[in-house]
C-alpha cells in the first residue's frame, strides 16, 4: 500500500509539472515568444506525454515561425490522434499552402469516401472495444430471445441479433483496416530541396525535385534509400536522411 501511495504521488507531481509547464507555454505562445513555447511543448514530448492538443500547439507555434516541415509535421501527428478536429485539419491546410511542391491526390470513389469517414470516427482500439461491445450486445440479445415466451418479443430480439452480428462484423473489417493502415509509414521532407530517383542511387534517372514540407508514403526501404509514394500515385526513391517519420 506504501509503495502505491508513493508511486501515485509521484504521478500526480508529474502532471501537475506537466501542466505548469502547458500552461506556460500557452502563454509564451500568447506572448509572441513562440520559440519558448516550441521548448516547453517538447519538453512535455520527451517526458513522455502526447496529445492531439499538444502537436497542435507545437505545429501552430511552428507555423508563426514561417518553420515550413516542422510545423506539417506536428499537425499530422495531431491529425492522427484526433482526425475529425476541424481546427486541426484547417490549420493542416495552411501549413500544406507554405509547401513548394503542390500535389493533388488522387481521385476517390463515394463508396472509398464512405469507407475513409468510416475509419476516421475510432481509433484503431476504438474499434476494437467497439466489437467486443458489440459481441456482448449480441450475446445478451440472443440470451433474451432464447429465455423471452412471447412470440413478437422473441422476434423483435431474433432481429436485433441479426443486425448487431452485421454491425459487429463492420466493426472487425474496419478494425482490421484501421490497424493496417496505421502499418503505412507516412513522413515528412525535412530538406529544403531533395532529389527523387527511379533507382536507390545516385546513377539512375533523376526524376524530379521535392521540397520541405511535403508528406509522403513509404514504399519500400533499401538501406539508406526510401521508395516513396506522393499523393498522386508518383513512385521514387530519396535517401532516408532526407526524411522525419511521422509513425
Amino acid at each position: 500500500m506504501k509503495i502505491f501511495l508513493i508511486i501515485l504521488s509521484i504521478l500526480l507531481s508529474n502532471n501537475q509539472q506537466v501542466d505548469e509547464i502547458f500552461k506556460q507555454s500557452n502563454d509564451y505562445y500568447t506572448d509572441g515568444d513562440y520559440e519558448a513555447a516550441v521548448d516547453g511543448y517538447l519538453e512535455i514530448i520527451n517526458s513522455g506525454f502526447e496529445s492531439a492538443e499538444l502537436y497542435f500547439n507545437i505545429g501552430n507555434s511552428f507555423y508563426k515561425l514561417n518553420n515550413i516541415p516542422e510545423s506539417n509535421f506536428y499537425f499530422e501527428k495531431a491529425l492522427a490522434l484526433s482526425p475529425n478536429d476541424t481546427d486541426i485539419i484547417t490549420n493542416l491546410s495552411f501549413a500544406q499552402n507554405l509547401r513548394i511542391d503542390k500535389i493533388e491526390n488522387l481521385p476517390i470513389t463515394q463508396i472509398q469516401n464512405i469507407k475513409i469517414s468510416a475509419l476516421d470516427l475510432f481509433s484503431e482500439k476504438g474499434w476494437a472495444y467497439s466489437f467486443v461491445i458489440l459481441v456482448w450486445l449480441f450475446c445478451i440479445s440472443m440470451i433474451l430471445y432464447m429465455l423471452l415466451k412471447d412470440s413478437r418479443l422473441k422476434r423483435t430480439f431474433f432481429t436485433l441479433s441479426i443486425f448487431i452480428a452485421v454491425i459487429s462484423l463492420s466493426s472487425l473489417y474496419l478494425n482490421y483496416e484501421k490497424k493496417e493502415l496505421n502499418n503505412i509509414k507516412f513522413a515528412i521532407i525535412f530538406d529544403k530541396e531533395v532529389e527523387v530517383w527511379s533507382e536507390p542511387n545516385k546513377i539512375s534517372e533523376l526524376k524530379f525535385l521535392l521540397h520541405e514540407g511535403t508528406k509522403v508514403k513509404q514504399v519500400d526501404l533499401i538501406e539508406d534509400w526510401v521508395n516513396i509514394q506522393l499523393d498522386n500515385g508518383t513512385l521514387g526513391w530519396i535517401e532516408v536522411s532526407s526524411l522525419r517519420f511521422l509513425n
